[in-house]
């Protein structure tokens, strides 16, 4: 199913096909209006793939894989990991969608993969539960290869985006608080990312605020040879 966007069309799971692994999230991608926002996620982090192709390609925190089928198009090969209990529901879906893809349970904090696995990593919407940044990230770099791409989305930490997160998060926004759902913000995740990566370039949503007065952002990182 295609859905336009600010950037075209971005290829989704059909609604009938996408599973359920846990959260609200899955129903947020097919409700006309706030679909935009969980959407433009997405396709910030795709910006900066472009017209890219990668022979092989990981993607850290695939939730219910609806970004799988646009991966999929841009790697020969696609894998994924994931903590969630929910694997075999994501595996069906992509099988039926026609998904070539590796999914296993695992962690970013221990990757079940070889040093210099991948050419290209992404991640959206994870790093920011993670409370140890320095070994996630290093795990990221870990297993991409040289001058490998790595493509990462988190959203801004305000207000607006922890009102947002409140209302639409589920009821675990209102058990918890919200430190403790996202104990890392952005500007802890890219100044980790910078130590480490060296370079990076940022894009954020809408575009049109600076960085910590907007919604979402995503960044972008090469592995120096």
């Amino acid at each position: 199913m295609e859905k336009k966007t600010p950037m075209g069309r971005i290829d989704i799971p059909h609604k009938e096909n996408h599973p359920y692994v846990g959260d609200n999230l899955t129903r947020y991608y097919h409700i006309p209006f706030i679909r935009y926002f969980f959407l433009r996620r997405l396709t910030l982090a795709l910006d900066f793939i472009g017209k890219m192709r990668f022979n092989s390609l990981l993607e850290i925190g695939f939730g219910s894989g609806i970004l799988l089928r646009e991966l999929s198009k841009r790697s020969r090969h696609v894998f994924g990991v994931d903590k969630h209990e929910h694997i075999s529901k994501v595996d069906a879906m992509a099988k039926i969608e026609g998904i070539n893809a590796r999914l296993i349970q695992s962690d970013i904090m221990c990757l079940p993969y070889k040093d210099e696995s991948f050419d290209c990593i992404v991640s959206i919407a994870t790093l920011e539960h993670i409370k140890e940044l320095p070994k996630a990230i290093s795990e990221v770099k870990r297993v991409l290869k040289k001058n490998g791409l790595a493509v990462l989305g988190f959203p801004v930490a305000n207000l607006v985006s922890d009102f947002l997160l409140v209302l639409t998060g589920s009821l675990q926004a209102y058990k918890k608080e919200l430190k403790e759902i996202h104990p890392s913000t952005h500007q802890n995740i890219l100044l980790e990312v910078k130590r480490q990566f060296g370079n990076i370039e940022v894009k954020s949503f809408p575009k049109c605020l600076p960085l910590d007065f907007s919604l979402y952002c995503s960044c972008a990182s090469r592995k120096s040879g």
